[in-house]
């Protein structure tokens, strides 16, 4: 693109994936050009105390044949896939970069960055680049290129895989419209760094697979308005189901599993406190997404928590070991089914449709002249006032809870961990007070209720179990023994902190 604020939308996929893709030819409702292929040789440089990388700045020079192109890109914003940077690029096919070629605004910034250091080089990326132009009705311009090579520093070495939707023309959103019917069927996650972040990650040794991410702080501050804090928790909420997601397909981590099911709750849980101000029904579409998703993710969860904390920490002898035996089965087709869900077109879309629910601003109303005063209005008083109406639910339900049905009990634990989701957004604009002495109360009782629901799962489970052959005896020995022992734990934990429900 022409120098100025580079937006794009960056996903990494498999070698399935990129296989598919590079096989493209058509999209429905669009117009799509081949552009052709280059491969592309990029250098990147430093001061060899990495000023640039402290602030931010990547520079690099590339070759395409014997054209080449120095190229500087200044810090911007990267929210999961999607980044806008300012970027310059001047044609130069020198082997060391040349700082005077630049436009001024950036070769002063750099030069006085570099202060006299010399540039030298740190990693080297050798892409095979295919290249499509695609075209909305409307006239919206955006370059896909799927880049397949290998990342350089000293011995270490690591594929690139990623595919790139550059905005040519035209407003930003049209990057999701594109996006979404060119992965489909692909599996992939948004990618949250650019080339230059894995370039100093293998010069540092720090390179490895997905792992499990726990949800990322908001950071939340007065002088934000309601629809600032909303569009920071959703950030907060996509970067955590987009992490674990990436994280499930190439590993069985339970605890992959669990951060999901947190992130898609979070998600449900924002997409509720935040209602009053997004359109009536706009964010509709992607909490029945979060729900169908987070179903898929429960039968996985469940089974994880049912065989590794209720049922082999239980000294039950040789019976147990041929309940675990049974049930290691039953877990090992739960992941198949999920990492089959992960890798399916509904995925893909919900993954890129909340993207751009997000940045591209999808609670917005097209008739309500009045929402704009809701969403301009300052988070604190709004916040203040959605967790005091949180907490009345769960005090009106939670007054006497020896009272309570299952049902009634399983309804005051959603409140409970409604509110404690809640208080994780907005914990920075809440009194000291209620920090220090309601928090840890949700807390508490959330606790409780999350033992007691994870002992009511495992009776679901293992009533539902049927053993067969020679050691269907021992099985069924076990299912009593952990039943008994369980229900007893329930019983204790009951009666010695239902106390706990009660936020009076």
């Amino acid at each position: 693109m022409a120098d100025g604020i580079e937006a794009e939308l960056k996903v990494a996929v498999d070698a399935a994936g990129a296989s598919r893709l590079a096989r493209l030819a058509a999209l429905p409702g669009l117009n799509v050009t081949a552009k052709g292929d280059t491969r592309l040789v990029s250098t990147y440089f430093d001061t060899p105390d990495l000023a640039l990388r402290a602030k931010g700045i990547s520079l690099r020079l590339r070759r395409a044949g014997r054209s080449g192109e120095q190229t500087v890109k200044f810090s911007g914003s990267f929210s999961l896939g999607l980044a806008e940077r300012p970027e310059f690029n001047v044609p130069y096919a020198g082997r060391v970069p040349d700082l005077s070629r630049l436009p001024d605004e950036a070769a002063v910034e750099l030069t006085k960055l570099v202060d006299g250091r010399p540039l030298v080089p740190l990693f080297s990326m050798r892409v095979a680049r295919r290249r499509w132009e695609i075209a909305t009705p409307g006239g919206d311009r955006v370059e896909m290129a799927l880049d397949r090579g290998t990342a350089t520093a000293g011995s270490r070495r690591a594929d690139i895989r990623e595919v790139e939707f550059e905005l040519l023309s035209g407003d930003r959103r049209v990057l999701f419209e594109v996006a979404r019917p060119a992965l489909a069927g692909v599996a992939f996650h948004f990618c949250t760094e650019a080339k230059s972040d894995l370039g100093y990650a293998l010069l540092e040794g720090e390179i490895g697979a997905a792992e499990p991410a726990t949800a990322e702080d908001a950071d939340l501050n007065d002088d934000m308005s309601a629809e600032m804090a909303l569009q920071l928790v959703l950030r907060s909420c996509a970067a955590q189901i987009s992490a674990n997601v990436a994280a499930l397909r190439v590993a069985d981590d339970p605890e992959g599993a669990h951060q999901l099911r947190v992130g898609l709750r979070r998600l449900r849980t924002a997409l509720k406190v935040f209602a009053p101000v997004m359109a009536p029904g706009a964010a509709d579409p992607l909490a029945g997404e979060a729900q169908r998703l987070s179903t898929e993710v429960a039968a996985t969860r469940d089974m994880d928590v049912l065989i590794d904390e209720l049922v082999t920490p239980l000294d039950g002898g040789g019976n147990m070991a041929a309940l675990i035996a049974l049930l290691e089965k039953r877990r090992k087709t739960a992941r198949a089914r999920l990492a089959a869900v992960l890798a399916d077109r509904e995925t893909g879309d919900f993954l890129i449709d909340l993207l751009a629910f997000t940045e591209a601003r999808g609670w917005l109303s097209t008739d309500d002249i009045g929402q704009s005063l809701g969403l301009a209005a300052p988070v604190t008083p709004f916040a203040e006032h959605l967790i005091a109406r949180l907490r009345r639910r769960v005090e009106k339900l939670g007054r006497d809870p020896d009272a309570l049905s299952p049902d009634e009990r399983h309804e005051l634990r959603k409140r409970f961990k409604r509110l404690r989701y809640a208080y994780d957004f907005f914990e920075p604009l809440l009194p000291k007070s209620v920090r220090r002495k309601l928090l840890p109360r949700v807390k508490a009782a959330q606790d409780v209720l999350g033992v007691l629901n994870d002992i009511h799962m495992a009776h679901l489970m293992l009533d539902d179990v049927r053993a067969a052959g020679p050691k269907a005896g021992a099985v069924e020995r076990a299912i009593g023994y952990c039943l008994g022992w369980h229900s007893a734990r329930a019983k204790a934990i009951w009666e010695r902190r239902s106390d706990d429900l009660t936020l009076d």
